[in-house]
């Protein structure tokens, strides 16, 4: 070889070697990719691989049908920006993308995802009502959490009708976005070693529509009998609750279709899938028609929360749950009569329309309950009591029953946030909500363990709601590493196990309290089990 072809092969060689020895090049089952390294919010490196994809895309004769593996790729595929989005109507930040082609997911790793040590992996689920929102670095910055020596996985799944729109004889298979979300938490059991993640420490996170998820997946047995998730965190949604489903699945299909076209008059499964998977996507969203869970005949998602979990029928695993102290106090923004006044005419109403009661029992039952949340006056008296029913109906009632049936059997770790500090961002609220009230709502605990934009640069904010911050994280990466969240004390505080009896909870404030039976759980208890009757469904 002459010299001068030497020195021409020098620079190859020495490419060949960098190429492998890079640190953001890992190999997935479906080929190779390139990330790139972030600042953590102590400033150091970590590693994020961003919308590489995990199912194929679900377009063509995709749409309306089960996630599929996708193609592999030859060439090294870059992963350092996510900007897809699947369908909604909002879109938060204007640098994103709404598109069909959206199941993508994002890892993020504190070490090189080469080092031999695997560390604990927390796998998030978003919310927003399983019709907005997304995984993108824009809504779940890492940031904060690779302080803290857990590997973050977030990803997108199908919404509203695109994600929850079926029919019950399965031609359009049901609950399309969970069964999205299952196969990218297979995806993370089978990948996650190639980002330094142990696949036999995966905790299951979700926040609203995101925890209502968690829920569902803990109902049953595992998948094959392969344990993808080992402990879970549910923030501000119970699937005991009855909110987030429909009972007559092939109707809403039908409405699609008909929605579409309105000549439209085949009763055929067949012929509705044929037209939902030639319609425009556009079309689809401006339908109206959202879908929504439903029960399945088999399969993971074939098991009612409220009965699985009175029959032990759910993965027996360690669970953190809670909520806000006034998860919709949203509501002082728009009194309206119309809102409330239904219920001071009729009290039965505030029963759920599911729940098994005698129409005779579900107006005593609904009486009782007004006097309960209003002090034996009306809601127009006592708004505050309308909006304390409301965040308790949603979120609080289920989440205690669901605690109550499954601690005896598995550590529940139940918290109440209540810290009300500017980093949650709705400030504004405190001068509307009238006494009695709790004072944070509904995401506002968010912005206390992810980046958003508006949280991003903490010295704006007055300090104590950094050392909020510091403590929330550590309190949940520490469940993600330990199942434990204070496997030493946080703040002086231990956060004890909850059981049946009293409810026992960590009150997340500037004290941090272990309390007994939070809100007006009990009270709420007593009328509904002394008038509901067998068959049981579900418990709000």
């Amino acid at each position: 070889m002459t010299p001068f072809k030497l020195i021409f092969l020098i620079p190859i060689l020495v490419n060949i070697n960098y190429a492998y020895a890079d640190d953001t090049i890992v190999e997935i089952e479906s080929g190779k990719i390139k990330g790139h390294i972030l600042k953590s919010e102590s400033g150091k490196d970590y590693y994020a691989f961003q919308e590489i994809p995990y199912a194929a895309k679900p377009i063509g004769e995709n749409r309306f049908q089960p996630p599929k593996a996708p193609e592999p790729w030859s060439d090294i595929l870059e992963t350092t920006n996510n900007t897809k989005i699947c369908y909604q109507y909002k879109r938060k930040y204007a640098n994103l993308e709404i598109s069909e082609d959206c199941l993508y997911i994002n890892v993020y790793t504190p070490q090189k995802p080469t080092d031999a040590k695997v560390l604990p992996v927390l796998l998030w689920i978003h919310g927003g009502g399983f019709v907005n929102e997304s995984s993108t670095f824009e809504y779940y910055g890492p940031k904060y959490l690779m302080d803290y020596g857990v590997v973050v996985v977030t990803f997108n799944y199908r919404l509203g009708a695109f994600g929850f729109v079926g029919t019950d004889d399965g031609v359009i298979p049901p609950n399309l976005g969970l069964k999205d979300q299952l196969f990218a938490m297979q995806w993370v059991n089978r990948n996650i070693k190639a980002f330094s993640g142990n696949p036999y420490q995966v905790v299951l996170v979700g926040e609203s529509a995101g925890s209502i998820s968690v829920g569902y997946h803990l109902l049953g047995p595992y998948v094959n009998d392969t344990k993808i998730f080992h402990a879970a965190i549910m923030q501000s949604g119970s699937p005991v609750g009855s909110e987030l489903r429909t009972q007559n699945i092939t109707n809403e299909a039908y409405k699609l279709a008909k929605a579409l076209d309105p000549t439209f008059n085949s009763t055929d499964s067949s012929d509705i899938l044929k037209l939902l998977q030639s319609a425009s996507a556009e079309d689809i969203l401006h339908s109206e028609v959202t879908g929504a869970v439903v029960l399945e005949q088999d399969g993971p998602f074939s098991y009612q929360a409220f009965p699985s979990f009175l029959n032990q029928n759910y993965k027996k695993i360690p669970v953190m749950i809670g909520f806000n102290s006034e998860e919709w106090a949203f509501l002082v923004w728009s009194r309206n009569k119309t809102q409330y006044g239904k219920f001071d005419e009729d009290p039965s109403l505030l029963v759920d329309p599911l729940i098994n009661m005698s129409s005779e029992n579900r107006t005593i039952a609904g009486n009782l309950l007004r006097q309960l949340y209003t002090g034996n006056t009306t809601f127009d008296e006592n708004y505050g009591g309308f909006i304390r029913y409301v965040s308790d109906h949603m979120f609080t009632t289920a989440t205690c029953k669901q605690v109550e049936l499954a601690s005896p059997e598995a550590p529940y770790y139940l918290y109440q946030f209540s810290y009300k500090g500017e980093l949650g961002g709705q400030m504004s609220l405190l001068s509307l909500l009238p006494p009695g009230t709790g004072t944070v709502a509904h995401a506002e605990d968010l912005h206390y363990m992810w980046d958003d934009g508006s949280n991003s640069d903490l010295s704006q904010f007055p300090e104590e709601d950094g050392v909020m911050l510091q403590r929330y994280v550590e309190m949940w990466t520490n469940f993600v590493k330990y199942f434990v969240p204070t496997p030493e004390p946080v703040g002086n505080i231990t956060w004890l196990p909850s059981e049946p009896s009293t409810l026992r909870y960590l009150n997340i404030n500037t004290t941090f309290e272990m309390m007994e039976n939070p809100r007006q759980y009990q009270q709420v208890k007593g009328i509904l089990e002394t008038y509901m009757e067998p068959p049981y469904t579900v418990f709000n």
